[in-house]
Order: structure tokens, then C-alpha cells, then sequence
């Protein structure tokens, strides 16, 4: 059992169900949660225009939510996930390959799992490390033992930052298909910081405790986070097919 304590003082949540899109934010230094409707199309206006051209909407949805964790004068970690990256580039690139069409250099180029965050270090001038994981349904909770595992050797901020759009429909026959998307970063930082937000114990399970729980998918998982964060809801466990956590709100 591994337990451990983080500050989780500001996060974002875009989440896009059925072409209704919503974005939910909570502030640095501000009590209150706010749930406002989002226009794809405005997305990301936080980017420089140069760069914001080549992103495409998870990449827009990444850095929307990103935007509302970072401080003007910080240079934070950041730990990015995603079950598929960008798969939509990937898929217009296969096809581009298989009916022998140029390759176009700004899709091979952004398909790449970490692009986003290149993108993100330029934009926001980050210099400081950042790790890119894809685990399929326990990529978020991989992110999560990656962000935990960081904070404690290391105690300065960590930003998890999560990104699941809808596959292509070339893949309805292979996998159940909700049209279900969602954006989500999160800032955590270290318990002794100087802070203003919520503390939270995070317990990882042993593997006899992680057996009574049943794997979720990694939306399952950010949704969990989210009604953790933004409710009074005390705890939550999370389980996936390699490790599980109980999260627990310290009031």
C-alpha cells in the first residue's frame, strides 16, 4: 500500500456528449466550480494563432482544459494521456499511404503521441520534463501513478492532462462506440505548497483489495475524478487491469 497526499487547487473538464459540448473549470485561488457551454470552434484561444492552426480539435480540447491549470510564472511537469493519441491524423494517414496519395507533412507530424505537448512547451515556453503515456483503458489511472510517483520524488507542480475522443467510424465493427468525448487537466501540487485547494489522500490497492473492484474504462475513470473534485463526494476508488487507487478527500 502506497499513500500519498496532493493539492489539487485549479482543473478543467470539456466534455462533448451528443454534439452538446460543456466546459467546467475551477480557478486558482476561487471556491466557485463553473459550467459554461463550449463552441468547438473557440477552443484553444490561448495558443498563438500560428500553432493553434495545426491542432485539430483533440488537440484544441487538450489545450483549452490545460490552459486553466497553468500560472503565468511557473514551469510545471506535465504527464499527458490519451487511449488512442490523435487517432483521426493516424487513420488520414493510413489512407493516404493505402490509395498511394502525398503524406502530408503536418498530419505526420501531429499524429505523434507527444505532439500536443510539443506544441503546449512552445506556446506556454515549458522547458520542464514532460511524459506521454497510452495504456488503453488504464491510461488515465497509469497517468495518475505517473503524476503521484513525480510529486513525491519531486515536490514541485505536476499537471495530468487527459484527452479521449470518439474513434473513426472505420472502427464501428471492432469496438462499441459512444459519441463521447472529454478533455481533462488537473494541477497537483505537493501538500506543504502554497496552496489554496482541496487536499486529497490517494491510496494505492494491493492486489487481493484490487480484485474485488472491476476494471473501468479510462473515461469511466475521468468522470470518477471529476465527480470527485467537484462535488462533496468524500471518496472514490478506481480500478484498472494493473492497479487500482481509493482517492479520499481530507477535509
Amino acid at each position: 500500500m502506497t499513500l500519498l497526499c496532493a493539492c489539487l487547487p485549479c482543473w478543467a473538464f470539456w466534455e462533448n456528449t451528443d454534439g452538446q459540448a460543456t466546459l467546467t473549470t475551477k480557478r486558482d485561488g476561487d471556491p466557485r466550480i463553473t459550467t459554461e457551454p463550449s463552441d468547438p470552434a473557440q477552443l484553444a484561444r490561448s495558443i498563438k494563432p500560428a500553432w493553434r492552426r495545426r491542432l485539430d480539435l483533440f488537440g484544441r480540447a487538450a489545450a483549452e482544459v490545460l490552459s486553466h491549470t497553468l500560472q503565468t510564472t511557473e514551469n510545471p511537469r506535465i504527464v499527458f494521456c490519451s487511449r488512442h493519441g490523435n487517432i483521426d491524423r493516424t487513420v488520414k494517414l493510413l489512407h493516404q499511404v493505402a490509395t498511394d496519395d502525398a503524406v502530408s507533412p503536418a498530419d505526420f507530424s501531429m499524429s505523434v503521441h507527444n505532439a500536443f505537448i510539443g506544441v503546449a512547451s512552445i506556446n506556454w515556453s515549458i522547458t520542464e520534463s514532460h511524459t506521454a503515456i497510452s495504456a488503453g483503458d488504464d491510461s488515465l489511472i497509469a497517468a495518475l501513478t505517473e503524476t503521484l510517483a513525480q510529486l513525491a520524488s519531486d515536490a514541485r507542480p505536476v499537471i495530468l492532462c487527459f484527452v479521449d475522443l470518439p474513434l473513426p467510424e472505420i472502427y464501428n465493427d471492432q469496438t462499441a462506440q459512444l459519441d463521447q468525448g472529454m478533455a481533462l487537466a488537473i494541477r497537483f501540487d505537493p501538500q506543504n505548497g502554497d496552496h489554496d485547494g482541496e487536499l486529497y489522500r490517494f491510496k494505492s490497492l494491493t492486489t487481493d483489495e484490487r480484485s474485488m473492484l472491476s476494471p473501468a474504462s479510462a473515461i469511466d475513470h475521468g468522470k470518477a475524478l471529476v465527480d470527485l473534485i467537484s462535488t462533496r463526494q468524500n471518496d472514490i476508488h478506481i480500478a484498472g487491469k494493473s492497479s487500482a487507487w481509493t482517492i479520499t478527500r481530507h477535509d
